[in-house]
């Protein structure tokens, strides 16, 4: 009888242990993999911040191309336009045409315009030259 005892084994002990064994690693594995998929190299997180830093450039890309096209905008019209060609002379390089007089006034001491152009001396609002200065 003894023998016959311990045939008979209960079907839940042992194959119980196996599987909660089984699955707390299967739980360990699958926590592995949900951490993998939100924090690894190729994770939610870092996808996100890749998809960030590609609008990121497209819109640089953008302002770049629209730059581009004003300035293939200004070559053209400095090839066709001599209005464009004048302009710049005048502004960038400070040239004048033959017959024209070029006033150019120079700040004062305090960094605003000079007497030329209505600065704070009283004697220049008199129409006096301003008295020289001694270094």
């Amino acid at each position: 009888m003894a023998s016959r005892k311990l045939s008979r084994v209960k079907p839940g002990k042992k194959p119980s242990f196996l599987r909660s064994i089984l699955a707390v690693i299967m739980g360990l594995l699958l926590l592995g993999l949900a951490v993998q998929a939100v924090f690894g190299p190729t994770g939610y997180l870092k996808m996100n911040r890749l998809e960030e830093e590609i609008q990121s450039l497209v819109r640089e890309k953008e302002a770049l191309e629209s730059g581009n096209r004003q300035v293939m905008g200004e070559i053209e019209s400095l090839k066709t336009d001599p209005a464009a060609i004048e302009k710049i002379a005048r502004e960038e390089l400070g040239m004048v045409r033959e017959g024209e007089i070029k006033i150019v006034t120079k700040p004062d001491s305090h960094g605003s315009p000079g007497a030329a152009a209505g600065g704070d001396d009283p004697a220049a609002r008199l129409g006096n030259p301003p008295p020289p200065q001694t270094p």
